[in-house]
């Protein structure tokens, strides 16, 4: 992994991002390469990166698309999901995973979470669901995997479809499996701020071959036949069928370039993340004030971000603020927002209010980690001091 820190001599920084993209100077040749060629939408570089992203996770089925969101949503036509019937997921999430239930014409319905982890409950999965319930979405949250083999027990014994969000988990594992090699649906985003950046992109794993060909037609309109070379006969070029509606989801190559390049690199940034999730632990935990999330036995994490729980966790916010480092909030809980239906789910709400997530991205050093865990130290140092 060839990245420069350039804080590694300072005491202070002067401005810690919470997201920061790697590129991996490989990037560059192989879109220069893309450019220099006749094709630069979905093409034989996509082809070669649905292979090798493939091989990466443990699945022979891959379908690359133009982001996570559309990854959800072609996930969710495939097993079925439409009107009048429900779809389980957690609140606490991006908008994008119950955006994409609506997208379908689907309803809804939220089931609450562990407040250890940040991911569904199965026991209260299990309790939401109806005959009405087509798929269930689990998210794994801030890239730790979530209980699959509770889930799946779950699903065997109710027939729902599970359709795993593993927009922060590439490159993690469960029980030593890749995430991506459950042979059911997985939708992975590549979006500028994830472990593996494509910019805009993302990929959906399906169970099996029929599946794939399903979905690489959909992501493309609905037309039946495979891309055809500008070297081809004329004829072949407009002979070909639309027997359902598809979208316009396809990842280009250029996109995919540089996702070849990050894959490269992929466990070597992961690695890094891990080290510094670490390092942020030995200062934290036992810190009166902040809680560290459960990682629980058998997962290793993709470490998207570092998710912290602390009361008063706005004060805390403002303060990393004025000290030059940018936190966030994973995630308002959605079904907060006007347009969703609000619902009953107090372990998540007792975990969004305290949620702050701290950056762990490959452009920070160990110095950075430092400077952060001494701001949130010296403010919860002094707001105890205050409350005696």
């Amino acid at each position: 992994m060839t990245t420069t820190h350039p804080n590694e001599s300072a005491s202070v920084p002067h401005r810690i991002p919470l997201f920061h993209p790697t590129v991996p100077p490989g990037a560059q040749e192989r879109v220069a390469q893309v450019l220099q060629s006749p094709w630069l939408g979905l093409g034989p570089v996509t082809e070669q990166f649905e292979a090798a992203f493939g091989q990466k996770v443990g699945s022979d089925h891959v379908v690359a698309v133009n982001s996570g969101t559309a990854a959800l949503h072609l996930a969710l036509r495939l097993a079925g999901a439409g009107p009048g019937d429900e779809v389980v997921l957690p609140a606490n999430t991006f908008i994008a995973t119950g955006h994409a239930v609506l997208y379908e014409g689907a309803m809804p319905v939220f089931a609450d979470i562990n407040p250890s982890t940040g991911n569904i409950d199965p026991e209260h999965l299990q309790s939401v669901l109806s005959p009405r319930t087509a798929a269930v979405i689990i998210v794994h949250y801030a890239g730790t995997p979530c209980d699959l083999d509770a889930i799946y027990d779950v699903a065997r014994r109710t027939g729902i479809a599970v359709i795993e969000d593993c927009a922060h988990a590439c490159g993690a594992e469960y029980r030593g499996r890749p995430i991506g090699s459950a042979a059911t649906y997985q939708a992975f985003s590549f979006h500028a701020t994830k472990n593996l950046a494509t910019g805009e992109g993302g990929a959906l794993v399906v169970p099996d071959a029929d599946t794939r060909d399903r979905a690489a037609r959909l992501r493309r309109f609905g037309i039946d036949k495979p891309r055809t070379a500008q070297s081809a006969p004329a004829s072949a070029r407009w002979d070909y069928a639309v027997d359902e509606v598809g979208f316009k989801y396809n990842m280009s190559d250029i996109h995919a370039a540089i996702g070849l390049a990050q894959l490269e690199e992929l466990d070597e940034i992961n690695a890094y993340r891990t080290a510094l999730v670490r390092r942020y632990t030995r200062h934290l935990r036992g810190l009166t004030g902040v809680r560290m999330l459960d990682r629980p036995f058998g997962v290793t994490s993709g470490n998207f971000v570092l998710p912290v729980l602390v009361e008063h966790r706005d004060e805390l916010m403002d303060a990393l603020d004025k000290a030059g480092i940018e936190t966030g909030v994973h995630f308002r809980r959605i079904d907060s927002h006007p347009m969703y239906t609000p619902a009953e789910l107090p372990q998540t709400e007792w975990f969004w209010r305290r949620t702050l997530s701290l950056p762990v991205h490959a452009g920070l050093c160990k110095h950075d980690v430092d400077a952060v865990c001494e701001v949130i130290t010296e403010h919860l140092t002094d707001r105890s001091r205050a409350a005696i």
